[in-house]
């Protein structure tokens, strides 16, 4: 999981597509979530390649007492669920299109999504 982005307080779906950078909050949330994290020893450290889950990664290890300059894997199979053409839009569109298909929203698949 990764900190607040702009796009998840205006609840716009991100996905693999959008590239957005944490928000003054979600830098606030990782540095706390670093020092939560302050005294674990992590024997690797994997994360998707997406702006938003460097800036955690890096948030959570710069607080860290014995981890901070551990090697990072950064890896794009490990982005987040993929939403095709709702990627960029409203969750409230994806939604609308969920119901469109008689379908839920937890459970549909947009076009071009997984």
């Amino acid at each position: 999981r990764h900190g607040e982005t702009r796009f998840n307080k205006e609840k716009i779906i991100q996905g693999q597509g959008v590239d957005e950078p944490l928000s003054e909050t979600g830098f606030k949330q990782a540095a706390a979530a670093g020092i939560f994290l302050n005294n674990v020893k992590f024997t690797h450290v994997f994360s998707s390649d997406l702006t938003r889950t460097r800036q955690t990664v890096h948030g959570i290890l710069e607080k860290s007492k014995v981890c901070k300059d551990m090697t990072v894997k950064y890896d794009s199979r490990l982005r987040e669920r993929k939403y095709g053409v709702a990627e960029g839009r409203a969750l409230s569109e994806l939604r609308a299109m969920a119901k469109a298909a008689g379908e839920e929203c937890p459970v549909f698949t947009p076009p071009g999504g997984e």
